[in-house]
């Protein structure tokens, strides 16, 4: 090996290539038919797609701001106003920010009285799962593209490799939905509007990836990608703006120069049974069958999987210089593919129809030019020609540059050889013509003055006003039904993703408690047969087994178009609601937090976070009535144990005060009876002595 070759194959990495990989054929007989087959359709997907891309560009420069582009050449338009008041844009955000001034949650209802605890867990759940993927500004930038261009596309996806939660509930696998940019989408031309999207045969994404990301998607097969130059295809909107790809690799080259290291990624999508199934695939079905029976569930679903011969959707990895990367049979369970579309304003010829800049952009160059025709005129009055005779004006550099200055002292040789010409007025048709123009970007998207918080001066009442704010309201009502229509569609597929990915339980945390979502707290069974094959005979049997499905809910999403921001009217709506009493329950319909908060915040809360509270305030005044009833009870209880123990204690010293004088008479009695002995005593002791005394006086000797 020469020395250069070994130098080259050192140094081969990311800006390199191994050309020991293009020695070897690219791709095998079977996987040539998938890339040819993919490439054919490509090439006709794209050529149909392309005579709509010089309007898209010229909406996105006007949405820019470039309204002057191919309009002159540049050298004479550095000699001129190029006037650019960019009424469009702000049209266009005007009509953004109302359709999406509510976020957009689903509201699930069951169809089955059995489904009712999964349809409030994913009530609960799903919004806080759809701040973990940051859907809002997904949501408004495609709606933006809408208003401008027309398509609103979606694309529901699973991605394997995002990995979160924490201890015993840790997961592996996000579900996502992702504004689609339309340059990289090629639908099947047959469709001619996008409700029938799923009825295409096929439909393909171009996505422009740095040569790294193959070789790390795909190990065996990306080494094998080289660079190509066809990001023109996908880059629609980049011409002389920015650098392709914001992502892409860079190799430095002379002069600061820089060129793209980028290969364009093909998912060809498409319907029916699998072209191919590989091995992988079919030993995945076959595992999943046979963990399911050991469930007792029906395998018959991936049994047919396993073997090619149930329709469903299935995915194509190719490149666009022809290197096979990927199959991908049955991807999603819930057969669809996963995009959902619809456009602004349709066209019969195509899908695409078109959106709000279409007709604006004819209005706002009118502006522009009559607006320069303006700035023009007056720049000429306010520094008019001037006559000079040769010989009148010894410096005429200096009499030119010092001509416009304020207090400026010009040298002349005579005055009267010097004459100014002065400049004409600006006509006020010019002015006439520019009011036209600025009504017509108004009435073109039904969006006035006053319906975006100016004063109108053909507005001579509030009534009048509120008319006007009122209609420019209702000429969104068929945007906000659309948008409400593609969301209810995209939440089917999330759910269904979420009922066959979600194996691990995802916690959510909402308020005053958490919820968990998973494969098994989402699927029904119900019983059902299966017939299997006998390994063993060879024989069809039948075995009872349970059916799972994903059940049905009703998914209501709600977009308002008319939102207030006042802060004054958010306040008072709380304190009103405050004042009033629920018919049903007879308690306010919201809270003293939730004024608390509209206070602090000049917004209110969800309803459904202040019903959540109410419940749970609700449930604890009850507590605390009961807790107060039971303690009313037990003090009754304590004062009739006290008058009781009262009674008891009388009774006691009753008792005492009859023992005392028991005990005292019967002391006094035995007292007596001690008494009386001594007395007896007393009286023997003196009858003895007296007897004595007897008997001494008698003479008889004692003793």
């Amino acid at each position: 090996m020469a020395v250069m070759d070994k130098v080259k194959e050192a140094f081969a990495g990311v800006f390199g290539s191994d050309e020991s990989a293009q020695q070897e054929p690219i791709n095998t007989p079977e996987q040539q038919k998938l890339v040819d087959m993919a490439l054919n359709d490509y090439n006709y997907f794209k050529s149909e797609r392309q005579k709509y891309e010089p309007i898209w560009r010229q909406e996105q420069r006007f949405y820019r701001g470039d309204h002057w582009h191919g309009l002159r050449p540049e050298s004479v338009s550095k000699m001129r106003p190029n006037s650019v008041d960019n009424v469009a844009w702000s049209q266009i955000e005007s009509i953004t920010s109302k359709l999406c001034s509510w976020m957009p949650y689903p509201e699930f209802e069951p169809q089955e009285p059995s489904d009712e605890k999964k349809a409030a867990d994913l009530n609960d759940y799903m919004p806080y799962e759809l701040r973990q993927i940051k859907f809002q500004p997904k949501h408004i930038r495609a709606v933006r593209r809408m208003v401008i261009h027309g398509p609103l596309i979606y694309k529901v996806l699973y991605d394997p490799d995002v990995e979160g939660g924490s201890g015993m509930y840790r997961w592996r696998g996000q579900n996502d939905i992702v504004p689609v940019d339309f340059a990289t989408f090629f639908p099947d031309p047959r469709i001619r509007d996008f409700i029938d999207l799923q009825k295409g045969a096929a439909h393909m994404f171009h996505f422009r990836k740095p040569i790294e990301y193959f070789r790390e998607r795909w190990p065996k097969t990306g080494k094998k990608v080289q660079p190509d130059m066809d990001d023109a295809d996908v880059h629609i909107f980049d011409g002389e703006y920015s650098p392709n790809g914001f992502n892409a690799d860079r190799v430095p080259g002379s002069a600061g120069s820089a060129t793209n290291k980028t290969a364009g990624l093909i998912e060809y999508w498409y319907r029916g049974k699998p072209k191919i199934m590989t091995r992988e695939d079919k030993e995945l079905f076959s595992e999943l069958a046979q963990d399911k029976l050991m469930q007792g569930l029906d395998p018959s679903e991936y049994l047919a999987k396993a073997q090619g011969k149930m329709d469903g959707i299935h995915c194509l990895y190719v490149t666009v210089g022809g290197v096979f990367l990927e199959h991908k049979s049955y991807v999603y369970d819930h057969g669809k593919y996963p995009i959902v579309a619809r456009t602004l304003f349709p066209d019969e010829e195509n899908p695409w129809g078109k959106g709000y800049m279409r007709d604006m952009i004819q209005p706002q160059i009118m502006l522009n030019k009559f607006a320069e025709i303006a700035v023009e005129t007056m720049a000429k009055q306010g520094n008019a020609a001037v006559l000079y005779e040769p010989d009148a004006i010894p410096k005429i550099e200096r009499f030119r540059q010092n001509r416009s200055l304020p207090g400026a002292l010009l040298e002349v040789a005579r005055l009267d050889g010097v004459k100014e010409l002065q400049g004409v007025n600006v006509p006020e048709t010019v002015f006439k013509v520019m009011n036209y123009y600025l009504d017509m970007l108004q009435k073109i998207p039904g969006q006035f003055d006053s319906a975006n918080g100016q004063a109108n001066p053909n507005v001579t009442s509030g009534e009048q006003a509120k008319a006007l704010i009122g209609a420019a309201n209702a000429r969104l009502t068929v945007a906000s039904q659309l948008i409400e229509d593609a969301l209810q569609e995209v939440f089917e597929m999330y759910i269904a993703n979420m009922a066959q990915f979600y194996i691990d339980e995802r916690i959510g945390r909402v308020t005053g408690r958490q919820v968990s979502i998973s494969r098994s707290r989402l699927i029904n069974t119900m019983p059902s047969e299966a017939t299997l094959i006998d390994p063993t005979t060879g024989e069809e049997i039948t075995v009872q087994v349970m059916e799972e499905y994903v059940p049905k809910f009703d998914i209501a999403v709600k977009i308002g178009v008319e939102k207030p921001t006042d802060r004054e009217y958010w306040i008072q709506t709380a304190f009103n609601l405050l004042a009033t009493a629920d018919p049903t329950t007879g308690m306010p319909l919201i809270d003293g937090e939730a004024v608390r908060y509209a206070v602090q915040n000049g917004r209110l809360e969800p309803f459904d976070i202040i019903n959540q509270r109410m419940q749970r305030e609700q449930q604890i005044m009850q507590q605390i009535q009961q807790l107060q009833q039971q303690n009313q009870q037990l003090q009754q209880q304590m004062q009739q144990l006290a008058g009781q123990v009262q009674q008891f204690d009388q009774a006691k010293m009753q008792l005492e005060g009859e023992k005392i004088a028991t005990e005292r008479m019967k002391i006094e009695s035995e007292n007596q009876v001690e008494m009386a002995k001594l007395e007896q005593q007393r009286q023997r002791d003196a009858q003895a002595a007296q007897a004595a005394l007897q008997l001494v006086q008698g003479g008889v000797p004692i003793g």
